[in-house]
């Protein structure tokens, strides 16, 4: 009987350290501005987005509240391979880069992945959506590589310039979903053994090349 106990305490203890790690990861952004470089056949990109919530990372020291000026999503896609930016179309994932920053340091680098992102005209607004591959960063930890990670971001309007000139729509908000949280390990740290091992082997080296120095002399 002592050894159930033991056996449902330690299954208890592992569900409740596993819990955080199984809820979905999410990072949400508002204002900034989309810049196509041409109506049809450029490429989209997003500037000056703040990351304002993160949700899902609390495990890793990542707290789940408002970040409002914290951070900032950004990203660049390929060219646009179908349709236009007034109407809607389809951007290539080939060259993309996709970035969220979490106050100093980008937490998520990737880029869009499969055909590349979906650029979809809902009668007066647009979203841009699709997936994304790419590592998540977490300071104390060993980077962790996310697979198709899923990105809602809309817009209010397009204004495009004469001709097929460069076209831009105000960001309207969005989320960058991790359907499932990765699983961070930490970051080895050395031992105090190791690191007087170290300064000891060094101190060694300044010996023996003093000695060496010496006996040149002589």
């Amino acid at each position: 009987m002592r050894f159930l106990n033991g056996s449902l305490i330690a299954l208890f203890a592992c569900c409740v350290l596993s819990s955080p790690l199984a809820a979905q990861v999410v990072f949400d952004n508002n204002d900034g501005t989309f810049t196509s470089t041409s109506n049809s056949g450029g490429t989209l990109s997003l500037s000056g987005s703040s990351l304002t919530q993160i949700t899902g990372l609390t495990a890793y020291g990542i707290p789940s509240s408002a970040v409002t000026n914290e951070g900032s999503v950004s990203f660049t896609t390929g060219t646009m391979t179908s349709g236009s930016i007034m109407a809607g179309g389809t951007f290539s994932a080939a060259g993309s880069t996709f970035t969220i920053v979490y106050q100093s340091g980008a937490i998520f680098t990737g880029s869009f992945t499969g055909s590349g992102p979906t650029w979809s005209n809902l009668g007066g607004s647009y979203v841009l959506s699709g997936t994304v591959n790419g590592m998540l960063t977490v300071p104390g930890y060993n980077p962790a590589m996310v697979m198709g990670a899923s990105f809602n971001l809309s817009s209010t309007g397009v204004t495009c310039a004469a001709g097929n000139g460069p076209c831009t729509a105000t960001d309207g908000g969005g989320v960058t979903t991790f359907t499932t949280t990765p699983h961070l390990t930490p970051s080895p740290v050395p031992e105090p053994g190791t690191l007087m091992l170290l300064g000891s082997g060094l101190v060694g080296l300044g010996i023996f090349a003093r000695s060496r120095r010496w006996m040149v002399k002589s």
